[in-house]
C-alpha cells in the first residue's frame, strides 16, 4: 500500500508540523540554537550560519533517533524528514524574510551541512545530542537543554575553526 504524495501536507510548512514531533524534536532544538544565536550577537538566529547548522544537525540527529526507538507511519516520516527545514523556515520567517530568500538561504545551508558531513567537522557533538534525547524521553527537559546547549556550542566551534583552516 503507498500513500499519494499530494495528501500528504507540505513538509517544509512550519505549521504542518505534529505537535509531537514540534515539542520534542524541533522546539528543543529551535530554544537553545536561538539562544545560542543571542548570546552570539544574533538575537533573531537567522543570521547566524554556524548556529542555523547547529539547529539542523541537532534536529536531524534527533529524528534518526526518534526513528531509531519508535516506529514511524509515511506520514510522521515525512514530517520527520522535513523538520529540520521546517524549523529554518519558522526562523527565516519570524525574520520578515520573502519567500525567495528563504528558498535561496535553505538551498545555502543545505549544501553547508553537505559540505561539513562530507569534511566530517560537527560529529564531536553527538553523545550530547544522544544525551539530551535520553532527557526528553524521561521528560527532563531543563536536563536536555543543558545537553543541547552543549551540542550547539560544540558544532559552532567545529565550524567555525573548519572556516578558519580553509582560510
Amino acid at each position: 500500500m503507498s500513500i499519494d504524495p499530494s495528501y500528504l501536507p507540505d513538509p517544509l510548512d512550519p505549521a504542518t508540523l505534529d505537535p509531537d514531533i514540534y515539542h520534542n524534536i524541533v522546539g528543543p532544538a529551535l530554544q537553545v540554537a536561538a539562544e545560542t544565536a543571542a548570546k552570539r550577537g544574533d538575537p533573531t538566529l537567522h543570521a547566524d550560519m554556524p548556529a542555523m547548522l547547529a539547529l539542523i544537525d541537532i534536529i536531524n540527529h534527533f529524528v534518526h533517533l526518534q526513528r531509531e526507538t519508535h516506529a514511524a507511519s509515511p506520514h510522521d516520516d515525512a514530517m520527520l524528514d522535513g523538520a529540520a527545514a521546517a524549523a529554518c523556515v519558522m526562523v527565516f520567517k519570524e525574520a520578515g524574510m520573502e519567500p525567495y530568500a528563504i528558498e535561496q538561504c535553505l538551498a545555502a545551508l543545505e549544501a553547508a551541512y553537505a559540505q561539513l558531513h562530507e569534511q566530517q567537522v560537527i560529529g564531536d557533538a553527538r553523545p550530547f545530542i544522544a544525551h539530551a534525547w535520553e532527557h526528553l524521553v524521561d521528560g527532563q527537559r531543563d536536563q536536555a537543554r543543558g545537553s543541547l546547549t552543549m551540542a550547539a556550542n560544540v558544532i559552532i566551534a567545529a565550524i567555525e575553526n573548519w572556516q578558519e583552516q580553509r582560510h
